[in-house]
């Protein structure tokens, strides 16, 4: 049960913990940053990813600032945000199953959601439900980045002939092409990452000329991420290439990391509480790995060996000149220290600011929005659980 109303108004130390915080002021710092660099450029736009956030709230704060729709990887939280209002989808993974492509059908004819596809047998399921269904279902072309991305493979010579054959399908549209090059995020320097950005749009660019060389609209292009949110706009060979920039809404440390990535304050943040001082060095919080992620949200620009497979934990908020080591439980975190900088009591209350930010939201139920440390709002974390 979300409720809440009763926390309208106080001081953030007075809320429950553990809790999962929003600093209002640094969510639309972040997201004005973004749009105002994307503003009036010509070469891209911002199709934000929503893996993160799960929040039609914050999503609809991203389009008023002038991003073109979203990007979201589950079909469930699609169907969120078509009943939000919000219409303009590119559903970043294909779609498989008959239930799931019939709810795929019976949402396209309210709003305008485009679907990932790289198999053309998925392409004929897709259009012959579509067409039992009297509507069309969007398709956009994923192209294949790498160990870890779905997508086609040998795209630069089979990527032709699979658009050639997918507008033959009368129950489809075909839309344009999409990927995610997961690898940029291992590169911290920007000029090293932005030359192999620019020689993967090189490549993209020839695959347009020869889909538009045949007759066939590429009306989306859409492959940059939060690491390349300020260099995508900066390629002359395309235009209107959109980028899923996601993470910078709350920016965990790990991402903080990337160089060009410095602009970003992290916005989201896990309140904890001291509860037991077992000795001077020594404390335990109410915080765990139930309430707050502790694997890292990427490679940090290749600063952090394993990315997603390594476990490096949370870092404290405004706690400087500690050196400290923690150890989370499912329920609660036992925290060595030393050379505070501040005194820490049992009861005292703590911002950790988290590894991950996308899989830290998605273990809360609600979020609290502070301004001026007062809760202004508490928003329901509609998107959790939907897939």
């Amino acid at each position: 049960m979300i409720g809440g109303h009763e926390y309208i108004g106080i001081e953030k130390e007075e809320i429950d913990t553990p809790a999962l915080l929003i600093d209002i002021d640094l969510l639309e710092k972040n997201i004005k940053t973004v749009a105002d660099f994307y503003r009036g450029k010509k070469g891209s736009a911002l199709r934000p990813h929503q893996k993160g956030h799960r929040s039609p709230m914050i999503a609809k704060k991203q389009i008023d600032a002038g991003a073109k729709g979203v990007a979201i990887t589950s079909f469930e939280l699609a169907e969120l945000y078509i009943n939000f209002g919000i219409k303009d989808i590119l559903v970043t993974s294909e779609i498989y199953g008959k239930n799931k492509i019939t709810r795929l059908c019976n949402y396209s004819k309210h709003g305008n959601i485009t679907v990932g596809v790289d198999n053309i047998k998925n392409v004929k399921q897709l259009s012959n439900m579509a067409l039992s269904q009297n509507t069309k279902i969007n398709v956009a072309l994923e192209l294949y980045m790498g160990l870890g991305s779905a997508g086609l493979k040998k795209w630069e010579k089979k990527a032709l002939p699979f658009v050639k054959e997918t507008v033959n399908y009368k129950g489809i549209n075909f839309k344009g092409i999409w990927w995610h090059q997961g690898s940029l995020g291992s590169i911290f320097n920007w000029d090293e990452r932005k030359k192999s950005h620019f020689e993967t749009l090189d490549k993209v660019a020839v695959l347009v000329d020869e889909i538009t060389d045949k007759g066939i609209e590429v009306e989306i292009l859409s492959g940059g991420h939060t690491c390349t949110w300020n260099m995508t706009p900066l390629y002359a060979g395309l235009s209107n290439v959109e980028v899923q920039a996601g993470n910078y809404v709350f920016c965990d440390w790990v991402d903080k990391l990337l160089e060009g990535n410095e602009l970003f304050e992290c916005a989201l943040t896990v309140l904890t509480r001291c509860i037991s001082r077992p000795d001077s060095k020594e404390a335990i919080f109410d915080f765990g790995m139930n309430t707050c992620s502790h694997e890292a949200g990427g490679s940090g620009g290749g600063k952090i060996k394993g990315g997603y497979t390594s476990i490096v934990g949370p870092k404290f908020k405004n706690l400087e000149g500690i050196e400290y080591e923690v150890h989370e439980r499912e329920e609660i975190s036992w925290v060595k220290y030393q050379h505070s900088n501040r005194d820490i009591n049992v009861g005292d209350v703590f911002e950790l600011i988290p590894s991950h930010a996308d899989t830290t939201a998605k273990l809360h139920d609600k979020y609290y929005l502070l301004r001026n440390n007062k809760v202004e709002m508490i928003w329901p974390n509609y998107g959790r659980g939907l897939f």
